[in-house]
C-alpha cells in the first residue's frame, strides 16, 4: 500500500493534498483521544455515581452513561472508520497521480464538517459531564 508522504516521484504531492491529508490524520489522531478521555469518563463515573441519590441525578447519571457508550461503542468508531476510508481514496489518487475526483473534495469537506460538529458537541459535553461530578467530589 502507498503510503501518502512516501517521498518519490511516482506520486502527486499537491500540496492542497498534503493539507487535507494532515488534517485527516489530525482528525485520527484526536479519535484516539476522545476514546481515551472517555475511558476516563466512565471510571469517574464509576466512582462517584453512588454518591448521588437524588431521582434527577440518577437520570443525569443514566444520560452521561448512554452517551458515554453511544459515544465510545458507535459514533467514534463510524467517524475513524470514514477517516481511514477517505485516507485510502487520497492515497488511490496519488497513486494513479488523478487529482481530478472532485467527489473526493466534496466528501472531504463533509466529513470535516461532521468531524468539527462533534467536536464542538464533544466539548460542551464534557464541560456538562465535569460540571456534574465535581457536585460529587
Amino acid at each position: 500500500m502507498i503510503s501518502v508522504t512516501s517521498a518519490t516521484d511516482r506520486y502527486i504531492v499537491q500540496p492542497t493534498l498534503l493539507n487535507k491529508h494532515r488534517k485527516t490524520l489530525e482528525w485520527l489522531s484526536s479519535a484516539v483521544l476522545w476514546k481515551h478521555e472517555l475511558a476516563f469518563f466512565q471510571k469517574l463515573l464509576d466512582q462517584y455515581a453512588q454518591k448521588f441519590s437524588a431521582a434527577e441525578d440518577k437520570q443525569k447519571i443514566e444520560y452521561f452513561q448512554n452517551i458515554i457508550l453511544y459515544y465510545r461503542g458507535e459514533l467514534i468508531n463510524e467517524l475513524t472508520g470514514k477517516l481511514r476510508l477517505h485516507e485510502k481514496k487520497l492515497a488511490d489518487m496519488l497513486e494513479r497521480k488523478d487529482e481530478s475526483k472532485i467527489e473526493y473534495f466534496r466528501e472531504h469537506d463533509a466529513i470535516m464538517n461532521e468531524l468539527e460538529s462533534f467536536s464542538r458537541q464533544f466539548i460542551q459535553y464534557k464541560e456538562e459531564f465535569f460540571e456534574f461530578i465535581e457536585k460529587a467530589m
